[in-house]
């Protein structure tokens, strides 16, 4: 009994360390890299930042439970759908909190324009689906930098905007928020990860504590000690 006691303790002991230590790993990185991305403005940046968070969230979860491949039933349930949750979670987390920073800073010190729609077209997404996207100018006839969602708009339209003086941000249809919708998604998904991040480390402190218990050498008997 005393036993059973000593290591469900260390179980759980073991699991709540691994559970800590990654969430803090995969919600900085994911919170950095919304950071990252709503500084730099960059395509680039993007384009290295999102699968970069993709194989990590794959490579923690390999690195928690090492052994996923032998599980059976509802576990292998379990893992397959960890691997496919915890990546796309931690996707979510990263461009929530870049987009809710972008639209927080155009609150902040946005100026309200109007635009005219110069262009609605498509672009090619490349493995992701075309998207339909508008070209505005201001009332002088400039462009303003970037592109915004095409749907509903025609050429010649005139509508609302808002615009960094500074020029970092692209420019946004319409009025922006303050951003909290954004972090309430991001809430949400990284409560999402951190539940199958505690499967993961429940099951990682099992496998552990099973495996150091087999690898145990058992003790030798020494001659004197067997009764004839």
């Amino acid at each position: 009994m005393a036993g059973r006691i000593l290591r469900r303790g260390r179980l759980l002991g073991l699991a709540a360390l691994f559970l800590v230590g990654s969430t803090v790993v995969s919600l900085g990185l994911e919170g950095g890299g919304g950071i990252l991305l709503h500084v730099t403005q960059s395509v680039w940046v993007e384009l290295l930042v999102y699968p970069a968070l993709y194989v990590l969230a794959f490579l923690l979860l390999l690195l928690m439970v090492p052994h996923m491949e032998e599980f059976e039933g509802w576990s292998k349930g379990w893992v397959v759908l960890a691997m496919i949750v915890v990546p796309i979670a931690a996707l979510v987390v990263t461009y929530q909190t870049y987009t809710g920073l972008d639209q927080r800073a155009l609150h902040a010190r946005g100026r309200e324009e109007r635009a005219t729609v110069t262009d609605v077209y498509w672009v090619d997404g490349g493995a992701d689906p075309p998207a339909h996207v508008a070209q505005l100018a201001d009332p002088s006839g400039q462009l303003l930098p970037g592109t915004v969602s095409g749907d509903g708009l025609k050429a010649g339209q005139t509508v609302t905007v808002t615009v960094d003086p500074r020029g970092e941000i692209p420019v946004l249809l319409g009025t922006p928020s303050t951003g909290s919708g954004k972090f309430r998604t991001a809430g949400i998904a990284a409560g999402v990860e951190i539940l199958f991040l505690a499967w993961a480390a429940y099951r990682g402190a099992a496998d552990r504590l099973d495996t150091k218990t087999t690898d145990k050498p058992k003790p030798t008997q020494r001659p004197d000690d067997v009764r004839t």
